[in-house]
């Protein structure tokens, strides 16, 4: 199979990285704190910044905290056992300007460094990869936004929506996984289906 892998939450720990740095910067604005526990992400009414500070804040930041990012918790160990299993792991990632002045160097140091294995990366135009996903012949695409899955099952492609803390309300009839153990399993159990 070609899997599609986004990169952040679903390969990275991006939210819990995210989620730390938008603490630290807190101290250095007003120092409010978390506002609202119960926001839909940390960038949306968690915290009392405007949207220009925390466009401000990504522009300034992105690329030196995600050289920093953990590897989401047995990512490594799945990722090699599919690769293994003869399965094909297109890395597939909306990071581009303003965020990251050097987007693909910046992943590329970052996968190095953790020794993360995979077949291909691109790093696309849009947050929609339905483009890249039939350029590559993409039989499963996992994401974190539940958005962009609903667009890319909309164009027909197969999607997977990977658990985070700020997802879990908008699954709806999303096909999901809470974690690598649980993708790996349902990634072999789509190919069985197809056997």
């Amino acid at each position: 199979m070609n899997i599609g892998l986004d990169i952040d939450n679903v390969i990275t720990a991006f939210d819990s990285g995210i989620f730390k740095e938008f603490l630290l910067e807190d101290k250095n604005k007003r120092n409010s704190g978390i506002i609202n526990k119960n926001a839909r992400h940390i960038n949306l009414g968690m915290f009392d910044w405007s949207q220009e500070e925390i466009d401000e804040f990504y522009n300034n930041n992105m690329e030196r905290i995600a050289k920093n990012l953990k590897p989401r918790r047995n990512c490594k160990k799945y990722m090699d056992k599919l690769l293994k299993d003869g399965h094909n792991l297109i890395l597939i990632s909306h990071r581009a300007y303003p965020h990251y002045k050097t987007p693909e160097q910046t992943t590329l140091d970052w996968l190095k460094k953790n020794k993360i294995n995979f077949t291909k990366l691109i790093l696309s135009d849009s947050p929609d990869k339905t483009k890249e996903c039939r350029e590559n012949n993409i039989d499963i695409m996992i994401d974190d936004r539940a958005g962009q899955c609903k667009k890319m099952t909309a164009n027909g492609v197969y999607c997977m929506l990977m658990f985070t803390k700020f997802n879990r309300k908008e699954v709806e009839n999303l096909p999901f996984a809470t974690s690598w153990e649980n993708l790996y399993k349902e990634i072999n159990k789509l190919c069985k289906k197809e056997m």
